[in-house]
C-alpha cells in the first residue's frame, strides 16, 4: 500500500491513506492527557514506542506530532510498519466520544483547509468552539478576501464537519 508521507515541521509528520481506513469518528491521542492504553491496538502499538506527543487518526490520514524530533523518523516507521499490517477489511472501528474537539479542529484546519489557503497567501486559525459551532478567522490575504464566504463553505465548514461529526456549522469572525 502506498501511503503519501507530508512532514507538516520537524517534528510533525502526515501519513495519508490511498483507501479509506476502517474507523467511524476520529481517534485522538495527547500524551499529557492519556496515560493509559487508548484500547485502539493500532494506536497503542504506535505510542508504546514512546516520543509520541499527540497523534489523529481518521479514515483519511494519522497525524503525528513527536515530542523529539529526532526520533521522527523512528516514529514515521513504527506507523508505516503498523499500518501495512492492519486488515482495512475489518469492522469500523468505533471512535471516542467527542472530547477534545477545539485541538481536532485546529489539527484539521493545520493539515487539511491550511495549506490550500496558504498557496494563495493566507491563512486560517480557530478562535473558538461553542455548542457544536466553529468560529474562525481568515488570516493575510485571506481576510476580507470576496470569495472568503465561499472558501468558509466549501473548504472549512465541508471539511470539519465530515471529519468530525460534533461540527455543525462554522461561522467566520
Amino acid at each position: 500500500m502506498l501511503i503519501e508521507q507530508k512532514k507538516i515541521s520537524p517534528n510533525e509528520l502526515a501519513l495519508f491513506f490511498p483507501q479509506r481506513f476502517p474507523i467511524r469518528g476520529t481517534i485522538y491521542y495527547e500524551a499529557a492527557q492519556n496515560t493509559q492504553p487508548t484500547n485502539y491496538q493500532l494506536i497503542d502499538n504506535i505510542v508504546e514506542g514512546g516520543n509520541i506527543e499527540c497523534l489523529l487518526l481518521t479514515e483519511n490520514f494519522l497525524y503525528l506530532k513527536s515530542s523529539n524530533a529526532d526520533a521522527l523518523d523512528d516514529i514515521e516507521a513504527l506507523a508505516l510498519a503498523e499500518i501495512s499490517e492492519y486488515n482495512f477489511s475489518t469492522p469500523k472501528i468505533e471512535a471516542e466520544a467527542p472530547e477534545n474537539t477545539t485541538n481536532k479542529i485546529k489539527l484539521i484546519l493545520k493539515i487539511i483547509v491550511a495549506p490550500f489557503l496558504q498557496k494563495d497567501g493566507g491563512d486560517i486559525e480557530l478562535i473558538s468552539f461553542d455548542n457544536g459551532t466553529a468560529t474562525v478567522r481568515f488570516l493575510g490575504k485571506c481576510h476580507g478576501c470576496p470569495y472568503a464566504q465561499r472558501t468558509l463553505k466549501e473548504r472549512v465548514e465541508k471539511n470539519l464537519i465530515y471529519y468530525l461529526p460534533e461540527v455543525r456549522e462554522v461561522t467566520l469572525q
